[in-house]
Formats: structure tokens, sequence, C-alpha cells
């Protein structure tokens, strides 16, 4: 289901609902689905075959997601990617032009 931008968490429930996906479901890769969030995790639960999930760019994903979908099936491979977070704004400084990883020639 990777890059299904359209896909939303009832999608991801009537999935993890159906008897076939309970049973046989063992891998699901959803890269770059945006309108997922912990809540499609959390219809999976029953999905007690399921080995390895896929969720790169999943931006309403979080951590405490995942944690609790691993308390449930334990043995299950998270594939996830977190974007550093932003640094705040320095106070008082003057504000840099360029970011330290870029180079005037």
């Amino acid at each position: 289901l990777s890059h299904c931008e359209l896909i939303t968490d009832e999608g991801i429930r009537h999935l993890g609902v159906s008897a076939c996906s309970t049973e046989h479901l063992a891998v699901l890769e959803l890269d770059n689905c945006p309108l997922i969030t912990d809540a499609s995790l959390d219809h999976l639960l029953s999905c007690h075959n399921l080995q390895r999930i896929e969720l790169y760019d999943c931006q309403l994903i979080t951590r405490a997601g995942i944690k609790r979908l691993k308390s449930h099936l334990p043995n299950i491979k998270v594939h996830a990617y977190f974007a550093p977070q932003t640094p705040p704004p320095s106070e008082g400084r003057s504000r840099q032009r360029y970011c330290r990883c870029c180079v005037i020639l």
C-alpha cells in the first residue's frame, strides 16, 4: 500500500479486522501514507502473523504508537524513519544566513 496517499485509518481498520489478514498478513508496506496515524497500528494488533511493517514517511505515526504495536506483536520488525527535530532558533544572536552544512563557493 506504499504511496497510497488517500488511505486512512478507516481503510487500515478494514484490512486489520478481515479474517484473511488476522491469519495470513505477514508484511505490510505503508510508506508515504500521510493520512494514517497511530490508530492504524492499533487496528493491526489482531494480525498475529504480521512479521514486518514499513512506515517510512508516515508523519502521523509516533514512536509511542510503534512501541504499543511491538508490545502486542513482540517479533514484528518495524522499519520507520523519524526526521530529526528542528532545533529552536537561538535567542539573542543574529540569525545565520546559511546553515552549518552549506558552503558558499
